[in-house]
C-alpha cells in the first residue's frame, strides 16, 4: 500500500525537477532586449548579471521564509502561503492572499501562450525570417488563437490522472532542456568568437541608473517566482513538511547559477538581444543548417516548455483553489478529490478562470491592435508599440509575488516576535531588510508607470497602447482586491456566520487544520514548560 501511495505522489527528486521546469526557462534572455539593449529606455545593459544575483538573494531568502512556515505548519494539506497566513492573521488575510495567490498563475499561463505562438512567429517578437508570419492586422489575434487551444489541450491532461500527468511532465521536461541546450551550446560558440568585442560593447555601453535597476529588479523577479504556485500542492508531495522547504531552496539556488552563467554567455556572444532570443539569436551564423534547424528545434523546445507549463498549471491551479473551499470561501463542491488526490472540479474552474484572463491580457489588446490599424494603413503592424510586452507582463505578475512574499515573511516576523518560532541572528537581520526592499520596489513600480506612461503619450504619433497598458494593469490589481475584499463580505461572511450558528462543532473542526503541526507544538511546550 505504502508504494502505491508514493506513486501518486511527487518525489523531493521530482518536486525539485517539475518545479525548476515550471520556473526557469531559456526565454528569460528576451528580457534583455528591454532591460539591456542600448537604444532601450532606462537600459542597464550587462549590469543585468548583478541584477539576478540581488534578485536570487532576495528570492533565496523568501524561500527559506517559506521552508520555515512549511515545517512547523500542517503543510500535508494543500494552500502553502494561505495556510501560513490564515494561522497568524485570520480568515480575511488568509483569503486575500489565497486568492491573489491564485491570481498570478494566469499572468504565468498569459506569457506562455504570448511566447508560443505570437512570440515565435511575429515579426514584432523575433524580426523578419523564413518562419515570420504575416498575417495582416488581426495576424497577433490569430497566433494566440491557436495559441489558446494549444494550452487548453495541454491542460486536460490532468484529468487522466497523476501517472500520465507525471510521465508527460517528465517527457517535455526533458525535450525542453534537451533542446534548450543547443542554444546554450550555439551562444557559447559565439562568446568564444565574439565574447572581446562585446565585452568591450557592454561594458562601454552599459549605464547604470536608480530608475534602471528598480525596472529590471521588477521585471525579472518573475522568473525566480513560481515556488509560491507549485508548494500549495501539499497533498500531492510526499513528506511535505520537509521536502517543501528543501525542494523551494533547492530550486531558488539552482536557479540563480543557472541565470547568472546563461546572461554571462549571451552578453558575451551577443551585443543586441531580441524579445524572443530562442528565434532571433540564430541570425547571426552563416550556415544554412543553423539558420534554418536552429528555429526549428526552438520551435520544438517552446511548445514542449508550453505544454509542461500548461499541466504543471492545471495541477497547481486546482491546487491553489480547493483549500479555499474547504473554509467556504468558494463553492464546498470544488474541495473534493479524486483517487489520486487531485481536485478535478477546482480544475475545471482554473481552466475557466485562465481563459478569461488570457481574453483579458491577449485578445483584447490584439483586437485594439488590430482596430487600430485597420485604421491607420500607413503603420506596418511590426512597427505598433503593443499594449504589452514580455517585460510588463513579468513586472505586473511581480507585484503579486512580491504582496504574497511579503505577508509571509510578515507571518515568520510575527512569530518570531510573539516567541512562537526563533530566528537566528542573520534572520534577524535579513528578514526586515526584505520586507522594507520589496515594499520599495512596489511603490517604484507604480511611480515609474504611471510617470512612463504620460511622457510616451506626450511623444508627437504616440498611440493609446502605453494609456491601454496602465489601464488594464491598474483595473486588474484594484479590481482583484475589490473583489476579493467584496466577495468576503457579502458572499464568505453570511455563509461563515450561518455555520457557527447550525453547526458551530464544524467549524472548530476546521480551524483545527490552520494550527502547527503536532512536532511543533511539542516544541513550544517545552519551551513554556522549560523541560528542554
Amino acid at each position: 500500500m505504502e508504494g502505491k501511495v508514493s506513486k501518486k505522489k511527487l518525489s523531493l527528486r521530482e518536486f525539485i525537477w517539475l518545479g525548476f521546469n515550471y520556473t526557469v526557462g531559456i526565454g528569460f534572455v528576451g528580457n534583455f532586449a528591454i532591460l539591456s539593449n542600448v537604444n532601450a529606455p532606462n537600459s542597464i545593459g550587462m549590469h543585468a548579471i548583478w541584477v539576478y544575483l540581488v534578485i536570487g538573494f532576495i528570492a533565496g531568502n523568501c524561500a527559506w521564509a517559506f521552508a520555515k512556515m512549511a515545517k512547523i505548519h500542517n503543510s500535508d494539506a494543500n494552500g502553502a502561503a494561505y495556510i501560513y497566513v490564515r494561522t497568524s492573521f485570520g480568515r480575511f488575510w488568509g483569503w486575500i492572499v489565497g486568492f491573489m495567490q491564485y491570481v498570478m498563475l494566469p499572468f504565468i499561463i498569459t506569457i506562455q501562450i504570448m511566447m508560443l505562438m505570437k512570440g515565435t512567429f511575429s515579426a514584432e517578437y523575433a524580426g523578419n525570417h523564413w518562419y515570420t508570419l504575416h498575417w495582416g492586422n488581426f495576424g497577433d489575434f490569430y497566433l494566440d488563437l491557436i495559441g489558446i487551444v494549444i494550452y487548453l489541450t495541454a491542460a486536460s491532461v490532468i484529468f487522466f490522472g497523476i501517472k500520465w500527468y507525471k510521465k508527460l511532465a517528465h517527457g517535455t521536461g526533458i525535450i525542453k532542456w534537451g533542446t534548450a541546450f543547443f542554444l546554450i551550446i550555439a551562444a557559447f560558440a559565439l562568446a568564444i568568437g565574439n565574447g572581446s568585442s562585446n565585452w568591450q560593447h557592454w561594458t562601454s555601453e552599459s549605464q547604470l541608473s536608480f530608475a534602471g535597476f528598480m525596472n529590471t529588479f521588477t521585471s525579472c523577479f518573475f522568473f525566480f517566482a513560481g515556488f509560491e504556485v507549485f508548494a500549495t500542492a501539499g497533498r500531492n508531495i510526499e513528506n511535505p513538511e520537509k521536502n517543501i522547504g528543501k525542494g523551494i531552496t533547492s530550486i531558488i539556488l539552482i536557479s540563480t547559477i543557472f541565470y547568472v552563467v546563461t546572461s554571462l554567455i549571451f552578453f558575451l556572444a551577443y551585443d543586441e538581444f531580441f524579445q524572443n532570443m530562442n528565434m532571433g539569436a540564430w541570425g547571426k551564423f552563416s550556415s544554412k543548417v543553423i539558420l534554418y534547424g536552429g528555429p526549428i528545434i526552438m520551435i520544438i523546445s517552446g511548445i514542449a516548455l508550453k505544454i509542461n507549463v500548461a499541466m504543471q498549471n492545471a495541477l497547481y491551479g486546482g491546487t491553489a483553489l480547493q483549500p479555499l473551499s474547504q473554509e467556504g470561501y468558494i463553492s464546498d463542491r470544488l474541495f473534493k478529490l479524486n483517487d489520486d488526490g487531485i481536485p478535478v472540479k477546482a480544475a475545471i474552474i482554473n481552466l475557466i478562470i485562465t481563459s478569461v484572463m488570457i481574453c483579458l491580457w491577449l485578445v483584447i489588446p490584439d483586437l485594439i491592435k488590430g482596430i487600430w490599424l485597420q485604421g491607420h494603413p500607413d503603420v506596418l503592424p511590426e512597427d505598433y508599440k503593443s499594449a504589452f510586452n514580455i517585460s510588463s507582463l513579468t513586472a505586473a505578475s511581480s507585484f503579486v509575488t512580491i504582496f504574497i512574499y511579503m505577508m509571509v515573511l510578515g507571518v515568520v516576523l510575527k512569530l518570531a516576535l510573539t516567541k512562537k518560532i526563533k530566528l537566528g541572528w542573520y534572520e534577524k537581520i535579513v528578514f526586515p531588510i526584505v520586507v522594507a526592499f520589496l515594499a520599495l520596489t512596489l511603490v517604484w513600480h507604480y511611480y515609474a508607470l504611471i510617470t512612463d506612461t504620460i511622457k510616451e503619450m506626450q511623444k508627437p504619433g504616440a498611440t493609446s497602447s502605453p494609456i491601454v497598458a496602465l489601464i488594464i494593469e491598474a483595473l486588474f490589481i484594484v479590481g482583484s482586491f475589490t473583489f476579493a475584499v467584496c466577495w468576503y463580505r457579502w458572499y464568505y461572511l453570511p455563509k461563515y456566520e450561518k455555520r457557527l450558528k447550525a453547526n458551530p462543532d464544524l467549524q472548530v473542526e476546521l480551524n483545527a487544520a490552520f494550527d502547527f503541526n503536532q512536532d511543533h507544538k511539542e516544541t513550544l511546550n517545552e519551551l513554556v514548560t522549560g523541560s528542554k
